[in-house]
Order: structure tokens, then C-alpha cells, then sequence
């Protein structure tokens, strides 16, 4: 019912995608398994199960306004990306996600690695490491490659792991970066970003 009201909306809503609506793709194409933690039996079994999930797989992974000086990703942005980069990586997969070799690219999302961004990553292992970052990433160490393994409060995770948020970051400072995925932050405060 939430993606069918959402889906109505057009462009009243401005939305990206996660690590959750990226699971739900890869167990529809029967890539991966549908836990019963998942929840997602009503959806799959649903009249319009693959209307809807075509429709998602066609939404973005960022939204910029660049006039109201905003980036929206569910994760984050990973402090060795500017503005024009994360633009391009996220174009990148949303391309593939709604390309034909969708399945493949589902298939192989899964992974931690690569964890440290270079403007050579090509091929799936870029497409891995943005996916990460946009959807999954929480905390990275100092030098700003990605932690994906402590899913820690802030304040409780292993030294030198900081939240991506506290890093020094390649995007403009004036703009404002939305996320979520982290929930353990709920009731923190709003990260000065």
C-alpha cells in the first residue's frame, strides 16, 4: 500500500533508494532469499508485484537541488566524493538498475569490498562501492574508506572509526546532506553535516 500511495504521488515526492529496496529487487528476481524477517510475502504475492518493483527500480539513488543546496542519499555521502562525483556513481548504478543486466548487477551488490573509493573502480566493484556508500555506509576511518562492518551508536564504535558525517568531505559545504538508514541515530540530534 506505502509504494502504490507513493507511486501515486508522481512528482509531489521526491524519494532514493536503499539497502532494503535493493534486497526486496534481488529476492523478487530470485537472487536472494526472502527471510521471514523481511516481511515482504504481501508485496511479492501482490496482483502488481512486478508493476510496482519496475517502478522502483526506476527511481534514483541521490536527489540534488542544487538551488536549495541539498544532496539526498539513503545512507550518505562518502567523504571522498564532491558533488559531481557522487552524481556520476549514482547515476552509474541507477542505469544499470534499470537496464536489462539489472539481475547481474543484483547478484553481485553483495559484498563489503572494494571499501576505499579511487576514480579507477570500474566494471562491478565500482558499482559495489557506490552502491555501499549510498546505501549502506555508516562509519569510515580517518582516510575516509568505508567501514562496513560496525553498526554501532556513534560514541560506542572501535577507535579510529568515525561517522561518515564527522570526516572532512569533498562536497561543498554549503550544501546540506539528508540521510537516514542509520537507526540508532532516531532521537541523537541532527548530525552537523
Amino acid at each position: 500500500e506505502v509504494l502504490r500511495f507513493v507511486r501515486s504521488l508522481g512528482p509531489a515526492v521526491r524519494l532514493v533508494l536503499g539497502n532494503h529496496d535493493l534486497h526486496l529487487m534481488a529476492v523478487y528476481a530470485g537472487i536472494s532469499r526472502n527471510k521471514p524477517k523481511d516481511r515482504l510475502n504481501a508485496l511479492l504475492e501482490a496482483p502488481d508485484a512486478d508493476e510496482l518493483i519496475n517502478w522502483l527500480r526506476c527511481q534514483p539513488m541521490l536527489q540534488v537541488d542544487d538551488e536549495l543546496k541539498l544532496m539526498m542519499a539513503h545512507a550518505g555521502i562518502t567523504p571522498q566524493w564532491d558533488i559531481e562525483t557522487a552524481k556520476i556513481c549514482a547515476r552509474e548504478v541507477e542505469t544499470v538498475l534499470r537496464s536489462n543486466s539489472h539481475p547481474l548487477f543484483l547478484d553481485t551488490m553483495y559484498g563489503d569490498m572494494p571499501n576505499n573509493w579511487t576514480p579507477a573502480l570500474s566494471g562491478l566493484a565500482r558499482l559495489r562501492f557506490s552502491t555501499n556508500a549510498l546505501t549502506r555506509m555508516r562509519y569510515c576511518f580517518p582516510n575516509g574508506q568505508l567501514d562496513m562492518i560496525c553498526k554501532d551508536a556513534p560514541g560506542t564504535a572501535p577507535a579510529p572509526l568515525k561517522p561518515w558525517f564527522e570526516l572532512p568531505r569533498l562536497v561543498d559545504a554549503g550544501y546540506t546532506l539528508i540521510f537516514g538508514h542509520w537507526a540508532s541515530l532516531v532521537g541523537k540530534g541532527t548530525p552537523e553535516g
